[in-house]
């Protein structure tokens, strides 16, 4: 804070702590500064002698907090003895060691329990502080006015823990919370320890035991609550209510129940009296601030309960809730077994310590958040849930003067927000309200306009070849369909290399266009050319690209392969061709169904590991056979010969150069890239073949159809170009990969289109030449602009659709390509092809809960999002350092590791691949979730961590793992943020709600690591973070994956 902003007036409030003013000499003048350096501030933690009091007011871990902020901390001898913190611990912290009196001599005195008489000292507790020094422990000022008087004779400043507002900001520092969390786990232990039946039932062959019946009178199972807030909770965790017949809300002031009516507490009574009959174990921990705990058991009740039941009081040391309680004591009466233990957060001492130092330094932290200074100062006047309220609530003395109670704050709290339906149930509701007619209507629609569809093309087929080419589309269509869905997600990357390699049978289009000898003779043939060698980069990277990824999923333990043996069939398919070729045979059709047939078996091969060499050898195959065919077909001369062969080893040779230096964590640009030269090669080929064929457009008998399939080709071959390389920009990091919102361009790309298709009419109307090729070249145009368009308004988030589109377009290219040169191989390849990209389109949009035209017109939200205001995201978030994170992944036996895009970016996957292996080695289960749309493209992760050497039978998808996380005891989420948000199944409103996403938060424990606390592409607030089971672990990926694996390795090895 500048020495400005520090410049106050006196007020008689300050004291030592909470206010001294230091004079600051500025130039001639001095500024009084409020507040007492850290370094200045001596803080004691005495040992507690309370009758069983275990725990300690600060662990070494806070100790060592303390220090680092400024502060010197004195401990007491045997302080943490009981738990399990020794002297040693503390001093490595950073604390010195001390006797008692020097302790309560400390500027800062840091307590768990009131000050009390000293035994061995003769003196209360109160008396040895240190006057005007600051106390921060349990002090309950109603109960305890004499203490109060001590302390205010001591002038001391007093913060108490118990009365820290229960408001939302103030969670963090909620020692009250933090305890009753305890003992209501140990009361649940002690039940278990003393009861004569496992709580679930058990079916064995010996027979049938049911399971124990639990009562919680304010809490879960089957419970009793007067709030409704908490009811609500409770209801979700599969508890049954208990309510009365009597409407009456509980919910009280400041986070508390209130006292209820006559007529309200007889229902109650009655209702507890009829349980007590029907359950196993009843706990309570009904509480009334500043009075006796309310009996809501009576000796009857107790005595109706059966024998061998037991009942545990959280109330004990207020009196208790059942009549029959011995406070401190476990007895039985009746057959009921009494638990009334005064000190169940004590019986957990290293537990209970280690949240209490939590609570009392966040505390201390809010309070005053100054770097440099220790002050705070309480306001008589603040607002509902802000810190001011949090320190006028917790400062109950001030300089010896008793500010208890705090006045209410100005402003009244929030009013307890409607509980909203979840994304589940509004979409079950949805569904519900379309009726079973309208549903099949709809589908009997859907098929009666594809059927007409089927009537229109056979009303206007020119000819029968048209309608072959039609069947062998339709046909390919559906092969390709339910082929590519038996591909296992794992391999959707290398599926999608592939069809880039196959693709890149554009080059036949160009084959079959060039002409001259050495070199072109015409423009059309040198367009021919191009297309024939941007073709073979496709051809030759793209199989070398699958073939690297395929072998990084090979693991130690599969058995040799012996793939070049597949060059076996391949020599025989063009071999026995060039035979036949030679013997006078004809057989070019034929081998365009064989090379076809390889093309589909090349997809059907990646639907298992096991066989997804030979899919890679099989397009190998397919391609091959098909080119042979094609210049077989042609008989070219030997001059043209040369200049085809020269085109396609030149473009071979760079994309073999390309796809072997590549990094496997770019190679979502590199599909683009391919995806790019497909595109080109579509427009130069369909004009090519315009400019060579238009002299005889006039004599053929299907001029419009070649006319209309060269426009379609031309338009779907521009946008897959100009798309593609819009896309690498964004990958490579070239442009800005957030979406580029043009004003007005819905209306832009609106009139794009419009230009595009009133561009045909001139083109199919006219005969001339220069009309043609005019309209040609201006859809070529229009359409390289739209791609531009459409790319750059979809951000980074809606990559991996943007790949797979692109990947459909190019095929749906090359079938245009088949339909202009009567080609039955580029038909069938281009349709595989286009339902390959729009099946894996499908796949994306369905894991992102997103209509495909809302991901291609750069539009936000899901199809589930209702459009109201988020859901505010309230809490405080909890950080660990990396020697924490050990600890837990040391104490977990079951690990889930869900990656995301951070960690491609920062290529982490060698370090957590190392470490993954040590704890596997360790006996530990660890697995990895992945979510569809993690990464850039489809299955990009799933290669990266085949890459680093992750056995891929570890590594599962998201539908395969979510239902695995309740039984998880730590889930590891590294770089991930949209793809494991709740909010998509919490807030209906949330613009990904509905959107299907690996549930992390269900497991025991998470730990989040991210640099900050951003949000991700989809920019929507992360509710995990907050969450009570969530630790965040903030930094660079690559340096804390580095760290973890280098202390991993020092643990085990």
């Amino acid at each position: 804070m500048p020495i400005k902003d520090r410049y106050v007036k006196l007020d008689p409030y300050w004291n030592i702590l909470a206010g001294c003013l230091r004079p600051v000499k500025l130039g001639f003048m001095y500024a009084y500064i409020p507040g007492v350096r850290y370094s200045d501030i001596l803080v004691g933690v005495p040992k507690e002698i309370f009758k069983n009091e275990k725990r300690v007011a600060v662990s070494p871990a806070g100790v060592q907090a303390l220090v680092k902020q400024g502060f010197k901390v004195k401990v007491e001898a045997g302080a943490g003895e009981q738990s399990k913190f020794s002297d040693d611990q503390y001093k490595e912290a950073g604390a010195s060691m001390a006797d008692t009196k020097s302790i309560f001599a400390c500027d800062l005195v840091l307590k768990v329990r009131a000050p009390v008489f000293n035994d061995a000292l003769g003196q209360h507790e109160a008396e040895l502080l240190k006057p005007k020094s600051t106390l921060v422990s349990f002090i309950y000022p109603a109960q305890n006015p004499s203490l109060m008087e001590k302390l205010s004779k001591q002038k001391c400043t007093v913060l108490a823990m118990d009365q820290v507002p229960r408001v939302t900001i103030a969670q963090g520092y909620d020692a009250l919370s933090s305890m009753a969390n305890i003992a209501g786990y140990k009361a649940v232990v002690l039940a278990a320890n003393n009861f004569g039946r496992f709580f679930t039932g058990q079916i064995t062959a010996a027979g049938k035991v049911p399971p124990a019946k639990v009562l919680i009178q304010g809490v879960c199972a089957v419970f009793f609550t007067l709030r409704p807030a908490a009811l609500e909770q409770f209801k979700s965790f599969g508890a049954e209510p208990l309510e009365v017949d009597v409407t009456e809300s509980g919910e009280g002031v400041g986070g508390y129940a209130k006292e209820m009516s006559k007529e309200f507490i007889e229902a109650e009574m009655a209702l507890f009296a009829k349980q007590c009959k029907d359950v196993d174990i009843i706990i309570s921990t009904a509480l009334i601030p500043g009075k006796r705990a309310p009996i809501l058991i009576t000796t009857d009740m107790i005595e109706s309960m059966k024998d061998g039941s037991v009942v545990v009081d959280l109330a004990a040391e207020a009196g208790g809730n059942f009549e029959t309680t011995r406070s401190g004591e476990l007895y039985v009466y009746k057959g009921v077994t009494h638990i009334g233990y005064t000190d169940l957060p004590s019986r957990m001492p290293t537990q209970a310590s280690t949240l209490y130092s939590n609570n009392i330094l966040k505390l201390l932290k809010a309070i005053s958040p100054d770097k440099d200074y220790f002050y705070f100062e309480p306001k008589d006047e603040f607002d509902y849930g802000t810190v001011d309220h949090v320190i006028r609530g917790t400062v109950v003395m001030q300089d010896g003067k008793n500010l208890f109670p705090s006045p209410l704050p100005k402003t009244t709290p929030p009013p307890t927000p409607v509980m909203q339906k979840t994304v589940a149930e509004l979409e079950a509701e949805k569904f519900a309200e379309v009726s079973p007619f309208k549903r099949t209507m709809t589908s009997a629609c859907i098929y009666t306009a594809g059927l007409s569809g089927v009537l229109g093309l056979g009303m206007i087929s020119p000819n029968s070849a048209f309608t072959q080419m039609v069947t062998t589309f339709g046909l390919a269509g559906i092969v390709g369909y339910h082929t590519v869905w038996g591909v296992t997600p794992a391999l959707h990357s290398p599926l999608m290399s592939v069809t880039n390699a196959i693709s890149g049978l554009t080059a036949v289009g160009g084959l079959v266009l060039m002409g001259g000898g050495l070199t072109p003779s015409s423009l059309p043939e040198t367009l021919a050319l191009l297309a024939a060698f941007v073709s073979s980069i496709n051809i030759a990277g793209g199989f070398l690209i699958t073939q690297r990824m395929l072998d990084m999923f090979k693991r130690p333990t599969d058995p040799p392969e012996y793939n070049y043996l597949y060059a076996i069939p391949g020599v025989v398919f063009v071999g026995g061709y060039g035979a036949s070729l030679a013997g006078g045979f004809s057989i070019e059709q034929m081998m365009y169904l064989g090379s076809g047939l390889c093309c589909v078996g090349a997809l059907a091969g990646l639907s298992a590991q096991g066989t997804s060499r030979l899919g890679n050898a099989l397009g190998m195959i397919g391609v091959a056979g098909g080119i042979a065919a094609t210049l077989g077909a042609l008989k070219p001369s030997p001059e043209l010969l040369s200049q085809m062969s020269l085109a396609m080893a030149t473009g071979g040779t760079l994309g073999l150069t390309v796809a072997k230096r590549i990094e496997i964590s770019d190679l979502p640009q590199l599909v683009a890239g391919f995806h790019s030269l497909v595109g080109l090669a579509a427009v130069l080929t369909c004009i090519a073949e315009f400019m060579i064929e238009h002299p005889h457009l006039d004599a053929h008998p299907a001029a419009n159809m070649v006319k209309t399939v060269a426009y379609l080709g031309t338009y779907i071959g521009g946008v897959t170009f100009s798309g593609s390389l819009v896309a690498y920009g964004k990958l490579q990091g070239i442009l800005d990969s957030a979406p580029l919102l043009l004003p007005g361009r819905h209306m832009l790309n609106a009139g794009l289109m419009a230009a595009s298709v009133g561009g045909m009419v001139p083109f199919m109307m006219s005969s001339g030449y220069a009309t043609g090729l005019s309209c040609l070249l201006g859809v070529s145009g229009l359409s390289t602009v739209m791609g531009v368009t459409l790319t750059a308004a979809i951000g980074g988030a809606d990559m991996p659709v943007v790949i797979t589109v692109l990947n459909s377009y190019s095929g749906w290219a090359l079938c245009a390509e088949g339909f202009l040169l009567d080609n039955n191989l580029m038909t069938i390849v281009g349709a595989l092809i286009g339902s390959s990209g729009a099946i894996l389109s499908y796949i994306m949009c369905v894991a992102m809960n997103r209509s495909l035209p809302n991901v291609i017109l750069g539009g936000y939200g899901t199809t589930s999002t209702l459009g109201g205001k988020p859901m505010e995201i309230v809490g405080t978030h909890t950080e660990v350092n990396v020697d924490q994170a050990i600890e837990m992944i040391k104490e977990a036996n079951s690990i889930i590791i869900t990656p995301g895009w951070g960690l491609c970016a920062a290529k982490a996957q060698y370090p957590i691949a190392d470490m993954v292996k040590m704890l596997r080695e360790q006996g530990k289960t660890v697995r990895f979730g992945i979510h569809p749309v993690a990464g850039r493209m489809p299955g990009q992760l799933n290669v990266l961590l085949a890459e680093a050497g992750v056995p891929y039978d570890v590594v599962l998808e998201m539908d395969e793992i979510n239902e695995d996380f309740p039984e998880t005891d730590l889930t590891l989420v590294i770089g991930a943020n949209d793809t494991v948000n709740s909010a998509a199944q919490e807030d209906p409103n949330s613009i990904i709600a509905g959107m299907p996403v690996l549930e992390v938060w269900k497991s025991k424990q998470v730990i989040v690591m991210k640099r900050t606390l951003g949000v991700g592409y989809a920019a929507v607030d992360n509710p995990i973070f907050y969450k009570p089971n969530t630790a965040m672990l903030l930094g660079d990926a690559k340096k804390t994956c580095d760290s973890l694996q280098g202390k991993i390795r020092e643990s085990y090895y």
